[in-house]
């Protein structure tokens, strides 16, 4: 009896206590972002959301757009001449306006780009401060003290107002805090620490505060109504307070439930029919009286929104699907998701010492009891709040760690401690643990609780349960425990099944009986990198979670499906498994839980979900009566009602952010989220595209997909939010987007574009229809080409017929020239020697006949020798005129012959060197034969690059006119057509008793 009172003492001393917090606490996803995410600098002007739901962020160095997943610096452009300090200010109808040292400009959204609407004066040396939005009309006060208005929609200037409020344009104070909300067109201003009130649409100040405000701090002016006022003092640590305008006194309102902290920074912003109220680092929903903070706005973890940094004033703005971006002092951005799924976290502040081992939902007595590695046992209300820890056994000083908790008949909590031999036994109202002895029939050595630990069934008073490969049956009436050693192979789980107990373990599933333990069967089953758990569904169908996936299979170990990563599994190592009413899968991996349907739709809840982490524990899982299940991690418990995860509702639109071809942008006019249809040509055919899902949760949250329809088969998923790059032959595609939480092989396109890749020109209709145009028209020309052909062949043989008529002719007048003068000679000879009679005087004549007839025989063979060659010089031209003129002069004694001529320099081809030669000697012999010249002078001289050969004689001459007309004989035709055929200038000039010259230009 002492030593029982010892133990109890021991166990008061190392048991804790934690009272449940004075707000209900609400918790809510969120992201943080800072530096290390790409945030341009932790000190951070103002925010704002825009159509698109990107969140743009004012720094004192300039601008930056975030798109939820990369933030895109905005530049100095056109209609944007400054970009540091800038303020926001987006209207009713999602037009955003920015404010700096310039001026106003507008962002067009469908073009991606500004427009300056309104350029401040040049004595203005401070930017505009935005009022607000009031009947379509935005509000803004300039540095000379004028409130002017602009359209929300065309950005024109409406009006301008003289406020002639108290100003001093030099000091550094003059900087009027206007409230951040209108109530009935009036707006509060805080001036050098005095209240003030203007009608926006009376253009007038309403009223002005009386007495002393110097304790008024400048993060919070909010209208209570028309004629109320709030703003925190720096003098009070627990409430607001109100000033009204028309009775001109202060009145404290102190917030029930706010602790003894001085308020640093606060804000009031109403959202999702809610009115919040930030404190510092705490966000909180209050009431419209704001005299009670209620639920306090707490991140997964139950750690306040913020952090250690406090909320900035202004700092609040709900994006487009009532998220919350929350602008901290220097801790960057906090993004609060408003359409969490319901999933609660039990934990301590500390990660270290909730890495949970065993787990019993207890919700009748209002308890969650969970097994800590090395910290003993939390216990929790269901609304999540510790409310005990017990870190160590009585009589110890070191820590423990409890895998398994079985509640017995009585209310007690049976704890199965790892390496400990006896049970213990915590009683129901946790004032004694106790310990129970085991018996075994193991040596002492081999007793006792292995690390991985798993229930296993519970009939009215016995229950059994599991450590690896051993099985402890208790009597939970007298709470007696017998130990089971049955394998010695590496156990993580067992499940009873059809009055047996089924484990795995050496690449076997084993079946024992559930009573005696004795083993039934072995069944070999390999290929599963070790069971870590086994479950079975209401139809029998056993389910193994190991780490080669999920595996469906039959008691005799028939496989009827194996469910892996290659089959839509974010993970292939299975900690725990449970089933909900409608048959679906839910288990625990390290990347999350899934849910896996039917219809083999994949869903996964991951941290940012409200899980403890994405790292779940073997065996760790177990489900309340009431269908709330329980997965126990590296980090706490997470729990959730199935139906309320699948009621769920997410609005989702998708974005395009970035479209390069050929690795260069490529749209500068347009937004990339407004293209619809691409057109490029066949060199512009490498693309990439850059997109993100806009919805209820964060882009990072969605599982993307994607699909180039004509080039991919089926749906691919996009991981990461990677580029997407394709290269496009020529042709027609359609690229589709989709996301959603889970992925969908038959999914409907969210947003798609039309892609035409141009052929080139070689590859188009126009010139296929060319090429036939052109081939048809090469057929007929080939046709028409035979038949001229063919008519060619027979003008050829004409032409060769009429070649060899020339032909003949121009032998008949070589002949004619070259043989006349000596038939001449001879004919003249022949009647000298029938008209001589003396012998002597004859044989002279006969002797001249015989010279004559050899010059004839000369004359054919220098016909036939300027036929051997293709070309002749001048020189050789000239010798043969000299020869001639040499061999005629023997038989005209009573002509004189001279030539004169000088050195030429020509090449001449051989028809024409003939022609030449032909034509001199016909000259020479005309002027013997018929102008009975008694001196015949040839000539021949180089006149730059003309040959110039003249034949003179002093004959009776002849009228050329008239010869012309009537020629006799051939002499002068053949001069002329020689002369024709190659292609030399003759000139022929003569008079009756003149002479007659013949000049021949080469």
């Amino acid at each position: 009896m002492k030593f029982l009172k010892i133990l109890n003492l021991c166990f008061l001393f190392t048991s804790f206590y934690y009272p449940v917090s004075c707000q209900q606490l609400e918790r809510y996803n969120s992201f943080n972002y800072n530096v290390n995410e790409g945030l341009l600098q932790s000190t951070i002007g103002n925010i704002v959301v825009d159509k698109n739901n990107f969140c743009w962020i004012s720094f004192p160095i300039g601008i930056q757009k975030f798109d939820g997943k990369k933030f895109i610096d905005i530049p100095v452009q056109y209609g944007l001449p400054d970009n540091k300090a800038v303020q926001f200010y987006k209207c009713s109808n999602g037009n955003l306006f920015i404010s700096h040292k310039i001026g106003i400009s507008k962002y067009e959204i469908d073009k991606n780009n500004f427009t300056l609407i309104y350029k401040n004066a040049p004595d203005e040396n401070r930017q505009v401060i935005f009022i607000g939005e009031d009947e379509a009309a935005l509000y803004f006060f300039t540095a000379h003290g004028s409130i002017k208005s602009i359209d929300v929609g065309t950005g024109k200037m409406i009006k301008e107002v003289k406020t002639n409020l108290p100003r001093n344009i030099s000091a550094n104070n003059f900087t009027p805090i206007f409230s951040d909300n209108i109530i009935n067109h009036k707006v509060g201003i805080n001036l050098n620490y005095k209240l003030y009130l203007w009608d926006l649409k009376k253009n007038s100040l309403k009223a002005s505060s009386e007495g002393d405000f110097s304790d008024m701090a400048d993060y919070l002016l909010h209208l209570k109504s028309e004629n109320e006022i709030l703003y925190f003092s720096f003098k009070i640590n627990r409430g607001l307070v109100s000033y009204n305008y028309k009775t001109q006194k202060k009145s404290m309102l102190f917030l029930l439930g706010k602790d003894e902290q001085q308020i640093g920074r606060c804000n009031i912003y109403p959202w999702k029919n809610k009115l919040l109220i930030s404190i510092n680092n705490r966000l909180f929903e209050t009431d419209t009286s704001f005299t009670t903070l209620k639920t306090e706005l707490v991140d997964y973890q139950n750690h306040a929104i913020a952090g250690n940094s406090n909320i900035s004033g202004g700092g609040i703005k709900e994006d487009n699907y009532g998220n919350l971006y929350i602008q901290t002092v220097n801790a960057g951005i906090k993004k609060l998701i408003g359409n969490n799924y319901p999933v609660k976290y039990y934990g301590t502040p500390k990660k270290e010492e909730n890495n949970i081992l065993g787990l019993l939902a207890d919700k009748q007595q209002n308890r969650i009891l969970a097994g800590a590695a090395n910290n003993g046992l939390l216990i929790f209300d269901t609304l999540q709040n510790l409310v005990r820890h017990i870190k160590m056994l009585p009589g110890t000083v070191s820590s423990f760690s409890i895998n398994c908790i079985i509640k017995n008949m009585v209310g007690d909590y049976l704890l199965s401690i790892v390496g400990e031999k006896r049970l213990w036994v915590l009683k129901n109202n946790f004032s004694t643990l106790l310990p129970i002895s085991v018996s075994s029939t193991l040596s002492d050595n081999k007793k006792g609780f292995h690390y991985f630990g798993n229930f296993l069934y519970k009939l009215r008073d016995s229950a059994v349960f599991q450590t690896q490969g051993k099985f402890y049956k208790t009597n939970l009436v007298n709470n007696t425990v017998s130990e089971h050693e049955v394998s010695t192979a590496y156990i993580m789980g067992g499940l009873l099944y059809n009055n047996c107990i089924v484990i795995h373990g050496n690449d076997e599933l084993v079946f024992f009986d559930a009573s005696t333990f004795v083993e039934v069967k072995r069944i070999p089953f390999i290929n599963t990198g070790n069971v870590r758990c086994i479950t079975k569904d209401k139809y029998n169908n056993i389910f193994i979670g190991s780490n080669n996936g999920i595996f469906k299979i039959t008691d005799n170990g028939k496989i009827l499906a194996h469910f892996t990563k290659q089959n839509g599994l974010p993970d292939d190592c299975i900690y725990a498994i449970l089933i909900d009413e409608v048959d679906a899968l839910w288990c625990s991996t390290n990347k999350g839980l899934f849910r896996m349907c039917k219809n083999k739709n994949i869903f996964l809840l991951s941290k940012e979900d409200g899980l403890q982490e994405n790292e779940f524990n073997t065996n760790v899982a177990t489900k309340a009566s009431d269908g709330e299940m329980f997965f126990g991690g590296v980090n706490g418990i997470s729990s959730f009602y199935p139906s309320s995860i699948n009621g769920v509702k997410d609005s989702v639109d998708l974005l395009f952010t970035q479209i390069k071809i050929n690795n260069k942008d490529f749209f500068i006019d347009t937004a990339v989220w407004k293209i619809s249809d691409i057109n490029l040509p066949y060199y512009q055919n490498l693309l990439s595209f850059d997109f993100t899902a806009m919805g209820n949760n964060n882009p990072d949250q969605y599982v993307y997909q994607y699909q180039m329809e004509g080039i991919d088969e089926q749906w691919l998923q996009n991981e990461d939010l990677q580029t997407v790059r394709y290269f496009l032959p020529p042709g027609k595609y359609v690229f589709k987007i989709f996301a959603s939480r889970y992925f969908d092989l038959k999914a409907k396109p969210i947003k798609q574009i039309n892609i035409t890749i141009h052929p080139p020109f070689y590859k188009r209709w126009w010139f296929f229809v060319l090429i036939a145009f052109l081939f048809a028209g090469l057929m007929m020309y080939a046709i028409n080409r035979l038949n001229k052909n063919k008519y060619r062949k027979k003008l050829t043989g004409l032409e060769n017929e009429y070649k060899i008529q020339l032909e003949r002719e121009r032998i008949s007048r070589d002949l004619h020239d070259s043989l006349g003068a000596y038939a001449n000679a001879v004919l003249y000879n022949t009647e000298l020697l029938q008209n001589e009679k003396g012998e002597a005087e004859r044989a002279e004549l006969m002797n001249d006949l015989k010279f004559a007839s050899k010059d004839i025989i000369t004359s054919l063979r220098e016909t036939v020798w300027a036929l051997k060659k293709d070309s002749y010089s001048a020189e050789e031209c000239i010798l043969r005129i000299k020869n001639f003129i040499q061999a005629i002069s023997k038989y005209y004694v009573a002509t004189k012959f001279s030539i004169e001529a000088e050195s030429i320099h020509q090449t001449l081809l051989h028809s024409k060197a003939l022609h030449i030669v032909r034509i001199v000697q016909e000259a020479v012999t005309n002027a013997i034969k018929h102008a009975s010249a008694k001196n015949v002078i040839i000539k021949s001289k180089q006149e730059k690059t003309q040959w110039i050969i003249s034949v003179i004689d002093d004959g009776i001459g002849f009228d050329y006119e008239k010869i012309k007309k009537d020629v006799q004989g051939n002499g002068l035709n053949n001069l002329k057509q020689r002369a024709k055929d190659a292609e030399i200038k003759l000139l022929i000039t003569s008079n009756e008793n003149e002479g007659t010259s013949i000049i021949l230009t080469i």
